[in-house]
């Protein structure tokens, strides 16, 4: 089942909405706390930097294993979030920011283009694509990760959820969802994107999407992260580098758009 809940509660003046997507056996909560002792969900620190703001979280079943528990093929998993998200009377109006982990990256892709497939006959989801504005991609497997390679050769024993499944390296359904991406990316020029890869092997053991596979291909520069596949979502604190990127993606009063307004004032006079 597809949970959608909102973390900051102050809707009188929001004009903006930032969507937090987990991956392979996360959690809307957990995937999002802080590196720090205690840990705390750092999201909320979006909603208490930026003004006018509003801070949301998916949650989704996504086991690794069958033994377990249940996962959706990415195509139905990313319909039936999409149509929560339609749900969500909050979320008819202001801008939308989508940010995704690993697994969770891949699903926004899927989430826009079923979104696109279906905005010719459905109003609301024509809506919804249009007031995408900015992504984020953090160690997002766009071709597929070894780990799950592994799972898919050693499936008698491991039992591959349909979650995992989809992830072997260079999957053509992979290949074929990012191909949409880019180029429907490039026909929505307005959006913005940021990509963080991971550079530390997990637990000392293995890099879980290597730099190749977190490179989608978009017009931006993977930026590299001094963190692990786990870590890299997890900041401890405010000046950590994941937050402050993520930070300056979301923030409405970025250089951009004082540079935007600066010029309207001159051509004014």
């Amino acid at each position: 089942m597809a949970n959608l809940e909102c973390i900051s509660a102050e809707f009188e003046e929001i004009n903006s909405h930032v969507i937090f997507f987990h991956g392979l056996n996360g959690d809307l909560h957990k995937t999002w706390q802080s590196s720090a002792n205690p840990p705390v969900f750092w999201p909320q620190w979006l909603a208490e930097d930026i003004t006018g703001l509003a801070v949301w979280s998916v949650g989704y079943e996504a086991a690794f294993s069958k033994w377990k528990g249940t996962a959706m093929h990415l195509p139905d998993r990313a319909m039936n979030v999409l149509e929560r998200i339609l749900l969500e009377p909050r979320l008819k109006t202001g801008e939308i920011i989508l940010v995704g982990h690993s697994l969770g990256g891949l699903l926004i892709k899927q989430l826009l283009r079923s979104a696109e497939s279906i905005a010719k006959q459905r109003g609301d989801a024509a809506e919804f694509v249009e007031r995408v504005r900015r992504v984020a991609f953090l160690a997002t497997p766009h071709f597929g990760a070894d780990l799950a390679s592994w799972g898919d050769r050693l499936r008698i024993f491991i039992l591959p959820s349909a979650s995992t499944a989809c992830l072997v390296r260079n999957d053509p359904n992979l290949r074929d969802l990012n191909y949409w991406y880019r180029e429907w990316a490039s026909q929505n020029s307005g959006i913005s994107h940021l990509v963080l890869t991971e550079t530390q092997p997990t637990k000392k053991f293995f890099i879980v999407v290597k730099p190749d596979s977190s490179d989608p291909g978009l017009p931006v520069r993977p930026i590299p992260i001094d963190a692990d596949h786990c870590s890299i979502c997890a900041p401890i604190d405010r000046s950590s580098e994941t937050y402050l990127y993520i930070l300056r993606l979301v923030d409405l009063n970025k250089p951009e758009i004082e540079i935007d307004i600066a010029q309207k004032k001159t051509l004014n006079g």
